[in-house]
């Protein structure tokens, strides 16, 4: 995901119609790596989440790429959704017991006031969408990235 947002950042204007496809395929690897990371972390409380979490991110990424067209109208609402779903579940997940509690809370209330701002001003969206969408990749991102050090060092 935060090399999706470095590719967003460098070409925002372009990027639209031409992401769509990459931001298909980034969504989908994100999904089966959560699923992975939550099937691994199965008997821990709230593991179903993060597997629930990847297969939304299966999903969305199917949607992306499966209608490019349909998804460029639609986008903002669609990332805007699933930047609040990451967001809660973030939050929830900060609750269960494992791992960075406030890196989780900061990061999921990051995320929801920016997929707020989406959700309720998408044409304000539309027009920066490459820059928005590539700043909430990168704070999902770079969660993904920490999230993963501090599993391995559970091991």
């Amino acid at each position: 995901m935060a090399l999706l947002a470095v590719m967003l950042f460098n070409s925002p204007a372009e990027s639209l119609l031409a992401y769509v496809l990459y931001i298909g395929i980034g969504f989908i690897i994100s999904g089966i790596a959560v699923i992975v990371q939550g099937i691994s972390a199965k008997g821990v409380q709230g593991w179903g989440w993060i597997v629930f979490g990847g297969v939304m991110d299966i999903f969305l990424g199917y949607i992306l790429m499966a209608h490019p067209g349909l998804t460029v109208s639609v986008i903002p609402i669609m990332i805007g959704f699933w930047a609040a779903f990451y967001g809660i579940f973030l939050i929830i997940d900060a609750f269960s017991g494992t791992g960075g509690v406030v890196l989780k809370i900061i990061f999921g209330i990051l995320i929801l006031i920016m997929a707020n701002t989406i959700i309720f001003n998408p044409v304000a969206f539309g027009l920066t969408l490459a820059i928005w969408l590539g700043v909430i990749l990168l704070f999902a991102g770079i969660y993904n990235i920490i999230n993963s050090f501090s599993l391995k060092q559970k091991e």
